[in-house]
């Protein structure tokens, strides 16, 4: 599990765009993998997106 010191500001704003909509921020696939290699983020899911995991929600919310 990642440390979220280890998060990068970047990596912490495209958290507000998972799951990608359509019209919104597009979140580029290069870091769409950093953030699923980090636990923040499932693996591409049913629908061809991926979701927040719990503790990508906390980072997000900014309670890590």
């Amino acid at each position: 599990m990642t440390v979220p010191g280890d998060i990068t500001p970047e990596e912490r704003a495209a958290l507000y765009f998972i799951p990608q909509a359509v019209g919104g921020k597009v979140v580029g696939e290069e870091m769409q993998q950093r953030l699923q290699d980090k636990c923040l983020t499932t693996g591409i899911r049913e629908d061809g997106r991926r979701w927040l995991t719990d503790l990508g929600d906390r980072v997000r919310l900014g309670k890590l």
